[in-house]
């Protein structure tokens, strides 16, 4: 059984260019069938955006860690979920384990960037949107948003899970929250053999496909932001 933060490497079978199958997240899983969310941006994903039903495609999966729920000392937190653009992927299936207990955040350029709004909209307990040009919800980013609503009061009433751009989970750890990210980085393999995956953390590198894509957010050493 598939859980909220794991992927599946998905290829096109019978094709030389693309050769490798790419990471997607587990958007839904509902009886026997599995959902992704992607957005084109390559070969690939072109080449997916004109699968018909009835089309064959490879998977591999599910690969990786996962969210781990709110538990032991934990329990007693606000789940606060910040997601950036496609980062609502990774984080719509974990919304559905904690529904109305959540606090959901969800960030991008414009409206046309916010995804699946009216399902995150009915699922979390409370939901706030925010567009850079304030087309939808507050203007601003999601970070601001998290900002402003944990200004003044205790960050241990919080925990973080978070999936989106790195400059955006950047500024999320220097808010001293505690919690988790998830790192969509490329892979070529998603078994921890090619190495070509990892993640610097402040215990050496790491490597998304095996040890992620899920990492505790304050140990993740972000370095080109």
């Amino acid at each position: 059984m598939p859980m909220p933060g794991q992927f599946f490497m998905v290829g096109l079978p019978g094709r030389l260019d693309p050769l490798l199958k790419r990471p997607f997240g587990l958007f839904r899983h509902e009886d026997g069938l599995l959902s992704f969310m992607y957005r084109v941006r390559g070969k690939g994903t072109l080449i997916m955006s004109g699968l018909v039903p009835g089309d064959t495609v490879e998977i591999l999966g599910p690969l990786g860690n996962h969210y781990p729920l709110p538990e032991g000392k934990y329990r007693i937190r606000k789940p606060l979920l910040v997601a950036g653009g496609t980062g609502v992927a990774s984080l719509l299936p974990l919304l559905r384990e904690l529904k109305k207990n959540s606090i959901f955040v969800y960030g991008g350029r414009n409206r046309d960037e916010l995804l699946c709004i009216d399902e995150v909209r009915g699922l979390a307990g409370e939901f706030i949107a925010a567009t850079q040009d304030g087309s939808e919800g507050v203007r601003g980013t999601a970070v601001d948003v998290v900002t402003d609503l944990i200004r003044g009061r205790d960050k241990d009433g919080f925990l973080l899970y978070a999936c989106g751009p790195a400059g955006m989970l950047k500024s999320l750890q220097g808010l001293g929250l505690q919690g988790y990210c998830a790192m969509e980085e490329n892979m070529a393999c998603g078994t921890g053999v090619c190495l070509g995956c990892a993640v610097k953390t402040s215990t050496g590198y790491k490597r998304a496909c095996t040890e992620g894509p899920v990492f505790d957010i304050n140990e993740v050493v972000f370095e080109r932001f």
